[in-house]
């Protein structure tokens, strides 16, 4: 999952344009927000140019640990 500081984001769209999944994205031309990622590249948290972007663990991540 990601989440996104909406105070931070300029809303450039370098994680849009680097996500390789078709259709990953919000309302607002970022990246979909609290929604699992098939791929977990996390090209869009490295990309972020104002490091709004971060990964959030999943349900089931706490239990693997």
């Amino acid at each position: 999952m990601f989440d996104v500081d909406w105070n931070s984001c300029i809303q450039c769209g370098a994680c849009v344009a680097v996500c390789p999944l078709p259709g990953f994205t919000s309302q607002f031309d970022t990246i979909a927000t609290h929604r699992p990622c098939d791929v977990s590249c996390m090209a869009c948290e490295r990309i972020c140019p104002v490091t709004a972007i971060s990964s959030e663990p999943g349900p089931d991540d706490d239990q693997l640990a």
